[in-house]
């Protein structure tokens, strides 16, 4: 058995390699988790922004609403280097679901650290919820798989269903600060009843953060029906 998964992988190798895809460098996937990103592009993607300068546009952006985050967490910084949204665009359109999984262990990972020790309590994970013919055209959703893992590392469960979007809404890729506003504003509403919602700690994850649009209504949301805590984790910041 052992000898037919040796010479299945031989064979996948020769067919597909396992090419990075910021430095096009081959990867040897016996030695790192990855067959999309390579080890030494990993280890040099650019920090992450710390949690306080994350929430400072919240405060900046949102100025007539009180700030409904308490912590942010973030993997790595792609605000002065474009090609790290590359990334994010391979997870998003070329279906490359496994690196949305690598990427969301990682930052699990960096979330259980802080859980241990700044002993936040978070009670469920909540993904970003996308329209249903957004679903069917893409095929799934991004913040989901990142959630799963995140979940994988933490223990924390997923609540799938909390929000939904009832709006199909533009893409936010293309536009400008006071359209992405503009674009999500009613664009959730409560999947559950408020009774679930009330007095618990919920983490919001999304790929990607710019204005923080998405991110807001949906806290803004649960906050409204009686959330206690509400913190947020993305991969990156733009």
């Amino acid at each position: 058995m052992k000898f037919l998964d040796s010479l299945r992988d031989a064979f996948n190798f020769i067919i597909a390699p396992p090419i990075c895809i910021l430095c096009s460098s081959l990867i040897d996937t016996r030695l790192w988790d990855s067959a999309h990103i390579c080890k030494d592009c990993f280890q040099h993607l650019p920090p992450s922004l710390n949690s306080e300068t994350i929430l400072t546009r919240f405060t900046r952006n949102f100025p007539e609403s009180p700030n409904p985050f308490s912590f942010a967490f973030s993997l790595f910084d792609s605000s002065n280097n474009q090609k790290y949204l590359e990334i994010i665009h391979y997870l998003k359109y070329t279906k490359f679901k496994k690196i949305g999984y690598f990427l969301g262990t990682k930052l699990g990972e960096h979330i259980y650290n802080e859980i241990e020790k700044q002993g936040f309590n978070i009670d469920f994970i909540v993904p970003v919820p996308i329209h249903k013919l957004r679903r069917r055209e893409r095929g799934f959703n991004q913040s989901e798989i990142i959630s799963e893992a995140i979940s994988q590392v933490t223990s924390i469960p997923v609540e799938f269903n909390l929000i939904k979007r009832n709006i199909y809404t533009q893409s936010q890729t293309q536009l400008n600060f006071d359209e992405r506003k503009k674009n999500v504003e009613n664009a959730f509403v409560l999947g559950k009843s408020s009774n679930f919602v009330q007095g618990k700690n919920f983490l919001l994850v999304d790929d990607i953060i710019t204005t923080g649009s998405t991110l807001f209504n949906c806290a803004k949301l649960l906050k409204s029906v009686g959330a206690n805590e509400m913190f947020l984790a993305v991969l990156t910041t733009a």
